[in-house]
């Protein structure tokens, strides 16, 4: 499976200091590098309302949103609970 990831998505990880957070953030990208089916990834959700954009929630607080397309998962925002429906999709 393809692995695309945006500026947007590099920008906002930027933005985060927290070596936690971090660490969790690589170990999903690394998960999601050798999947198989796009529900192999642990705590995925598909959002209502948008068909093959998810969400995967990796820490109680912090959210990634991305866009699967059948053969290519694109990585496209991370972000704080709070803020992250606001922008996204």
């Amino acid at each position: 499976m393809k692995i695309k990831v945006s500026k947007r998505f590099v920008k906002d990880s930027e933005k985060i200091t927290e070596q936690r957070i971090l660490a969790k953030l690589r170990q999903v990208l690394a998960e999601a590098k050798n999947i198989q089916n796009i529900s192999d990834i642990a705590n995925l959700t598909e959002l209502s309302g948008y068909p093959n954009y998810y969400r995967i929630k990796f820490d109680y607080r912090y959210r990634i949103g991305i866009y699967f397309d059948g053969e290519t998962i694109e990585f496209l925002r991370i972000g704080a609970r709070e803020d992250f429906y606001k922008r996204f999709p």
